[in-house]
């Protein structure tokens, strides 16, 4: 009962905030696939009716994981159009995405069977033209997935909300929140190009399990913004609330705005990379990289102003799920993918740091996701940064009381080790030393002229013998 009661407040939680909590599971390998293990629903299992607790603990030795298989098909429309809410309702024929580390009899592998387009409910441009790869193929982002494929990275969509039941997304999407309405989920959006986007940074086409999402292990979480600049600066407050690491904006936000760019200031210092289109017109800041659109001929496209560019992507007739599309914001959902990959290559890496990298390796300001994996930090940051041991009240006492006791040793060592003349001649040092001062006390309490009576011979008394130190009368 315990276990279903937290299950379902992860479920709860995410009602409310739109995004689903978890127990964190094992980070797969380096270059594995998000959807390449899944496992169909029957009617019953051993005489009782399926559930997420049962699958968990059959296909990855623990029921306590269940909520890792509700995050990864939470949302998802499935082959009878229904959608995954309840952990304890599974219906026959239902395709669940299970993690990477997945293992036991009826698990299937490869891409899954609704990967058709079918189960979306988005219109489609049915016939892409196989040449709007061409930034894929330029890119070659799967060249940096033995050593990152975004796996652990959350990467906030900020628009007009993703289609989370696009096949091409399958086990990617978070239900998102609809900040816009005030309430809901973003997961269900059909407008604008937030799900083309979501493509880019981590979609597959669906035939046979081929990737064109530059980091396909990372997770999209969808905010549907609206245009207005309040909802807009609330949405990336929303998306830096919900553990993103990445946030793209798309270019139907006005990031102009001062409100948005408080929002962004505030991301950036909790450590989130930022990424919007260069057309934005946003000032330059250490956390945000501004994105210009490249064309095919490797000629910047568009309205964009040289200098409110940072780096240059795809982004004229690329590819993406069921469209093709240009713009500036395509060209940033390829630099948001590449942060993504900078961003589970070196977890520990600082927002400002993984700009500066992604920068700094691009060929030209062209993004060169390979390179920005591949290439090693800079001196001084990350892996690379000394390692400084934090200083405490404790360590300093610690230290004073070492010393203390080291000075407490040399005095007993040097009482009992300095030989019997040395030791002789200090005491006669000493001996002399008082007496010095006791002829100076006297000194001091006598007149100079002698007349003192306290020191007059009493009447009668011999005088003293100062050589003897014996008085002068005889027996």
């Amino acid at each position: 009962m315990m276990l279903r009661r937290a299950v379902l407040t992860a479920t709860l939680v995410a009602a409310v905030t739109g995004v689903v909590t978890v127990p964190a599971g094992a980070a797969p390998p380096p270059g594995a696939a998000a959807n390449q293990f899944y496992y169909t629903v029957t009617s019953s299992y051993q005489g009782a009716p399926e559930n997420l607790w049962e699958i968990s603990a059959r296909f990855l030795g623990d029921a306590g994981r269940a909520g890792e298989i509700l995050d990864l098909n939470a949302g998802r429309v499935q082959p009878d159009g229904g959608r995954l809410s309840d952990p304890s309702r599974l219906r026959a024929g239902w395709h669940l995405v299970l993690p990477w580390d997945a293992v036991g009899t009826g698990l299937r592998h490869g891409p899954l069977p609704t990967a058709d387009g079918k189960s979306s409910a988005c219109p489609r441009e049915e016939a892409v033209a196989a040449t709007a790869a061409w930034g894929q193929t330029l890119l070659a982002p799967n060249r940096a997935w033995p050593e990152a494929d975004g796996s652990g990275v959350r990467v906030a969509v900020i628009g007009s909300g993703v289609d989370g039941s696009a096949p091409e997304l399958a086990g990617r999407v978070s239900t998102g929140t609809d900040v816009a309405a005030g309430t809901g989920r973003a997961d269900t959006g059909c407008e604008g190009a937030g799900t083309a986007l979501a493509g880019i940074v981590a979609g597959d086409d669906g035939a046979d399990g081929r990737n064109f999402g530059v980091a396909p292990a990372a997770r999209i979480v969808p905010i549907r913004a609206g245009t207005g600049a309040r909802t807009a600066a609330t949405a990336v407050d929303v998306a830096t609330g919900s553990g993103a690491q990445v946030v793209l904006i798309d270019a139907g936000v006005d990031a102009t705005d001062p409100a948005i760019r408080a929002a962004v200031s505030d991301a950036i210092g909790r450590n989130v990379v930022v990424v919007v289109p260069a057309t934005a017109g946003v000032a330059p800041m250490d956390g945000l990289l501004r994105v210009g659109a490249l064309g095919a001929d490797r000629q910047p496209a568009g309205n964009q102003p040289d200098d409110a560019v940072d780096l240059l992507a795809p982004g004229v007739d690329v590819a993406s799920i069921g469209r093709t599309g240009t713009g500036a914001e395509y060209a940033a959902a390829f630099v948001a993918g590449t942060v993504a990959l900078v961003r589970s290559a070196h977890p520990t890496l600082h927002a400002a740091d993984v700009t500066r990298q992604v920068r700094d390796t691009a060929a030209q300001r062209l993004v060169d996701p390979v390179a920005a994996v591949t290439t090693p930090l800079p001196g001084g940051v990350g892996v690379n940064a000394e390692v400084e041991t934090p200083s405490s009240g404790l360590g300093t006492l610690s230290r004073v009381l070492t010393w203390v006791a080291v000075g407490l040793a040399v005095v007993v060592l040097l009482a009992y080790l300095l030989p019997p003349p040395v030791r002789a001649l200090g005491a006669a040092v000493a001996r002399r030393r008082a007496r010095r001062q006791a002829l100076a006390a006297r000194a001091r309490i006598t007149d100079d002229d002698g007349d003192d009576p306290f020191w007059d011979r009493p009447a009668g008394q011999p005088a003293h013998d100062r050589a003897s130190g014996v008085g002068g009368a005889t027996r």
